[in-house]
């Protein structure tokens, strides 16, 4: 009987080891994952790339504790990139608001002067 309740011990510890590490693996995969298809999205236009990258050291940082760190560096680079955007923005904003201003130089229309030199000399004859 003694060997039979340290048998179940054991068992149910292997169980536990095996499911903290496949829960491990798939975590690991998927964010590898949406860090691959992340950087992926930073040259293709249809993705969006840093969200994808924090989605994936997010997950990965459940597990690993560099991941933290990795999050932290891309939150970080994210808000710089839609501050940057943000400010790109505004300006190209306020360019089209703005009216043409004059430059300070005269333009004269020749096509008009010769136009009217015309008809003062045909009204001379």
């Amino acid at each position: 009987m003694l060997q039979r309740q340290a048998r179940t011990v054991d068992v149910r510890a292997v169980g536990r080891f095996l499911v903290r590490g496949t829960r491990r693996a798939v975590l690991t995969l998927t964010g590898f994952v949406l860090i691959g298809l992340g950087i992926a999205g930073l040259v293709l236009p249809v993705m969006p790339g840093w969200i994808l990258i924090i989605a994936g050291f997010a997950v990965l940082s459940r597990e690993y504790s560099w991941a933290q760190s990795g999050l932290a560096f891309a939150r970080k680079h994210a808000a710089q990139s839609g501050r940057k955007l943000r400010s790109l923005a505004t300006r190209r904003r306020r360019a089209a608001a703005d009216p043409v201003e004059p430059s300070g130089e005269i333009l004269i229309d020749l096509t008009r002067l010769a136009d009217e030199h015309e008809a003062v000399a045909t009204d001379g004859h």
